[in-house]
């Protein structure tokens, strides 16, 4: 062997050096700060800085918070009232006009012991809130709690005390219905905290109990698998006769059935569509276009079992040969164990730098005018007052932080690498499972020829000699997401705020969107199999692609029918595990009185239960597609003499009535 496509290793070591970099930049321009606290009118980051004693947000009049749309970019992300970061809540009900200065909440700049302004003064300019209600802090920000009897014994006791309702600066008078829509795009998130907890509190519960039902999902996994070479057989041919028996039985069934309603003068002699389902049962028509369906449907698939009978057992025996290989190098089941992990370590990072990059942003300042903003751009710092002084229906409000076009590059470039490194990790496991694979099948004597530790030298090979292939089919793959995740974006530029495009355009994404969705398919599953023929011949990566691909073309039937038994056999021992430990579980758990969510131990064991089979399948199915390629290039390059002797097991060679002939020394 030698090394592989070192171009392209490279490349990919200079590609990682630069999201190192990328990531250096990140850390030193952003600040996660901005998505932990809130931001006020001006653009300062309560619980930072100057502001460390004041993490909660308060809103001047939460009435201006209320969307005018569903579509309103703002609803969530910005309200047009005043916002000031306050160290506590508000804890009354207050109103301007019967409150003391000592309980207004006011701009940073008014100094209520020393001003000479008048309260009414001070509320007219803007300067201090015109009402307060009793308030708690959720996710830093002030959401009111009062509400009912209470809201309305205060505004009624108000109204009577100032002859004047308690309105906001566009009219809306302060009620329940009101301050529900005031609130709830700035609570329709943050709710969710106090579910998150609770959840949080169920899993430090029911932890070792989830731990345990892994553990128990990884040995019925191993055990499905080890008795697949016994048993896989049985259960493709009962599922093939118990298909062909039940289409048999309906084809049956319908032709008596539209025999009998043919002997019957008042049942309906021609077919007519009705929107009352149950009437179609009682024409003769159904069961006979029923009854013609099911019999063609039965033809052909006595005609395929027919044509496909041989392939469909090669396809059960390489599953077994599969088995017989786990269970020769079962440490290979918990490879991915390496995988997953280098992967969450890689996550961690996209997850931390992106954070880091999406708040390197400057903030963006608007007027707002009637309670609304009028995109017109303004300092809040230089100018807020001004505009205040000069009407007291505008001021400048922090609307959201912008980010600049270079940003957005060094995230598409962030981005690639993540897809980049993320398929380079899925290619080095499968070459280093194919490796071990392949040379259980290469071993003339499969309990002697084993080299030991196979896994751990496949391992070595790959880092070796083939980093740079595997460089190569991950990036091509990687290209492609980034072209998917590209789509969808423009996707959500053009639908986003409530935006309708044409028909046309609709049509073109959709199309697009399907055509690399099947591309990053087909990628995949040529990837796989360049890996398999990279392990065994230690080609480079195109050439290994080349053959792969021809070798699969020359036995298609073959290919296709190991794959649907394959896919039958994995789906149905994944579903029987997961259902089965998502019925424990619930069992185990819907008595639990400690719990807030019971069901939230049963939904994580139940996809848990989904993840670890299918990753202990995943292992068992590359098993399968490098015997099967070994399998094929096994037929086409030996003929059973003493010098191009078949590796393939005796069953196989009995299928397919070949055999190896014995040398003169056998004899």
């Amino acid at each position: 062997r030698s090394c592989t496509d070192i171009i392209c290793c490279l490349i990919f070591v200079l590609y990682i050096v630069g999201m190192l970099i990328v990531g250096f930049l990140a850390f030193s321009w952003g600040s996660p700060t901005k998505l932990l606290y809130p931001t006020d009118s001006r653009g300062n980051l309560c619980g930072v800085g100057t502001f460390a004693d004041r993490k909660n947000l308060f809103y001047f009049d939460l009435l201006e918070c209320i969307p005018s749309s569903l579509s309103d970019i703002y609803s969530i992300t910005s309200c047009k009232t005043t916002q000031i970061c306050v160290k506590d809540c508000p804890s009354q009900n207050t109103f301007y006009l019967t409150a003391d200065k000592s309980n207004l909440y006011c701009q940073y700049e008014v100094n209520l012991n020393t001003t000479s302004k008048s309260i009414s003064q001070l509320v007219n300019e803007g300067s201090c809130a015109k009402y307060t209600l009793q308030s708690e802090a959720l996710a830093y920000r002030c959401i009111p709690t009062v509400v009912g009897n209470t809201l309305t014994e205060f505004l009624s006791s108000q109204s009577t005390k100032t002859n004047q309702n308690i309105t906001s600066s566009n009219g809306k008078p302060l009620n329940e219905e009101n301050l529900k829509w005031g609130t709830i795009a700035q609570s329709i998130l943050l709710n969710l905290q106090n579910i998150g907890h609770r959840v949080i509190s169920d899993i430090q519960i029911s932890w070792y109990w989830i731990l345990a039902a892994f553990g128990i999902t990884m040995a019925v996994s191993l055990i499905y698998i080890f008795i697949m070479r016994w048993f896989a057989g049985l259960i493709v041919w009962l599922t093939i006769y118990l298909v062909l028996t039940i289409t048999g039985y309906a084809t049956y069934y319908s032709f008596t059935e539209y025999k009998r309603l043919a002997a019957n003068d008042t049942s309906s002699i021609t077919f007519v569509f009705t929107t009352n389902l149950s009437s179609y049962k009682n024409m003769k028509s159904t069961w006979l276009v029923i009854g013609c369906i099911c019999a063609f449907v039965l033809l052909v698939l006595i005609l395929l079992l027919l044509a496909l009978r041989k392939r469909i057992s090669i396809a059960v025996q390489l599953i077994k040969e599969g088995s017989r290989s786990l269970t020769a190098m079962t440490s290979t089941l918990f490879f991915p164990i390496i995988p997953w992990f280098l992967q969450l370590i890689l996550f961690a990072w996209f997850v931390v730098v992106l954070i880091y990059l999406s708040t390197s942003t400057s903030a963006k300042y608007e007027q707002v005018k009637n309670s609304s903003f009028t995109g017109i751009a303004c300092d809040a710092m230089g100018a807020a007052k001004q505009f205040i002084d000069i009407n007291n229906t505008t001021s400048c409000s922090f609307v959201i932080y912008n980010t600049n076009d270079n940003i957005l590059r060094l995230q598409v470039f962030h981005l690639l690498g993540w897809f980049w490194l993320m398929n380079f990790i899925i290619a080095f496991g499968q070459c280093s499972l194919a490796g071990a694979f392949a040379s259980w099948y290469w071993a003339w004597d499969k309990n002697k020829d084993i080299p030991s530790l196979p896994l751990l030298m496949s391992v070595g090979r790959t880092l070796r000699y083939h980093t740079g292939s595997l460089a190569f089919g991950s990036l091509i793959i990687a290209i492609v997401q980034l072209i998917r995740a590209a789509l969808e974006y423009i996707e959500y530029k053009l639908t986003g705020q409530g935006a309708q495009p044409s028909p046309v355009t609709k049509f073109l994404l959709k199309c697009l969107k399907c055509c690399f969705w099947c591309l990053e398919k087909f990628l995949k599953f040529l990837n796989k199999n360049a890996y398999i023929e990279i392990a065994v011949y230690g080609k480079n990566f195109c050439v290994s692609a080349k053959n792969a691909f021809m070798l699969l073309m020359r036995n298609i039937l073959r290919v296709a029918v190991l794959d649907k038994v394959t896919d039958f056999l994995l789906f149905i021992g994944k579903l029987s595990i997961t259902a089965g430990m998502g019925i424990a579980s619930f069992y185990f758990f819907h008595k639990e009185k400690n719990m807030n969510y019971y069901f939230t131990p049963i939904v994580i064991i139940t996809v848990g239960a989904w993840v670890v089979s299918t990753a202990f399948f995943g292992v068992y199915e590359m098993a399968i597609n490098t015997i099967f390629l070994c399998f094929l290039e096994d037929c086409e390059r030996h003929d059973g003499s003493p010098d191009k002797p078949y590796y393939m097991s005796k069953k196989l060679m009995k299928i397919l009535n070949k055999k190896n002939k014995k040398t003169i020394d056998e004899k």
